[in-house]
């Protein structure tokens, strides 16, 4: 049974992934480390490169290799499934790890702290067509991550939203297991786990760069496709909904504020798309899902227009 389990999804990343793999290889330990690639039927040669260092390291790589495509959060699921250490570490197909003492550093920071679950780590940031100058994450969200070592709790999480680099992630699969249902249907699989992880411990920073987050046209999150942004922003309001249940009620107006603006878009959109009754909707709810005052507000506002159209 592996210490650790890394947790490598990977689609269309033929250009990215040997540089993945390596840097899991390369990682110096004291405990046993197993990496599990979630192959989701790319179109290039990923499948090839991850079959062929499945061959060199049958030992220490594990290959899911489904059938038919199963989506990001199918993919990330399943192999989070698959995952069977103490602790799992993600690291997607196109970032990569750039110290060899990363996963043995983050295990004994988590050993010696029982009330954390979760250990993350400062990472750089980078255009892959070298278009940006790299900065680290500690420079993009200078207000958050300390140059000192730092805990987070849940409710720094719901306060700032996601600052945490993904390939930094190592934490108690305890902690995360089961996932609930509705996580499946989310569009933020990182966020929600950081929500997740953080109901019952805390989050141990390292200001030290351990890995490389890499930007590019094929990894960046993007919509532009009415009915893509339209299909976006449900998933978005969706998974909000169920944040609200997981944080303290304190924290409930950033997701409210969030969730306001959400179904205004939501409903600009879906007038535009022709769906009037279902754009009613998503105003109706822009206006009444802060409270009472903002919808007081909005409704003055409303009424107003209607007079100036009248007096015009």
């Amino acid at each position: 049974m592996p210490t650790v389990s890394v947790c490598c999804i990977t689609y269309n990343h033929e250009r990215f992934l040997a540089q993945a793999i390596e840097s899991v290889l390369m990682q110096e330990t004291s405990f046993a480390v197993e990496l599990v690639i979630g192959e989701d039927c790319s179109t290039d040669a990923t499948r090839q490169i991850a079959l062929d260092f499945q061959r060199r390291y049958p030992d220490r790589i594990r290959l899911l290799l489904p059938e038919t495509n199963l989506g990001v959060m199918g993919n990330f699921l399943g192999t989070l499934e698959a995952c069977t250490g103490t602790y799992i570490a993600l690291l997607e197909g196109d970032d990569y790890w750039t110290s060899p003492h990363k996963l043995q550093r983050q295990v004994d920071i988590l050993e010696s702290h029982p009330d954390c679950n979760t250990c993350i780590h400062d990472a750089e940031e980078f255009m892959d067509d070298n278009s940006i100058p790299p900065r680290l994450f500690s420079q993009k969200f200078p207000h958050i991550l300390p140059t000192t070592e730092h805990e987070f709790t849940q409710g720094d999480i719901a306060r700032h939203g996601w600052f945490i680099p993904t390939a930094s992630m190592l934490f108690r699969r305890s902690a995360l297991f089961p996932i609930p249902a509705w996580v499946k249907e989310a569009f933020s699989g990182d966020y929600s786990l950081h929500l997740l992880l953080t109901r019952t411990g805390k989050v141990y920073y390292l200001p030290e760069v351990m890995s490389r987050y890499r930007l590019h046209p094929g990894g960046i999150m993007s919509a532009t496709q009415n009915s893509r942004i339209i299909a976006r922003n449900q998933k978005q309001i969706f998974e909000t909904a169920h944040y609200k249940q997981m944080v303290d009620a304190q924290h409930h107006g950033r997701f409210n504020e969030f969730l306001e603006g959400l179904h205004f878009d939501q409903s600009k959109r879906l007038r535009e798309e022709g769906q009037r009754w279902s754009s009613y909707y998503n105003y109706y709810k822009a206006i009444s899902v802060v409270g009472r005052a903002r919808t007081i507000g909005h409704l003055k506002q409303i009424v107003y227009q209607w007079y100036k159209k009248l007096t015009a």
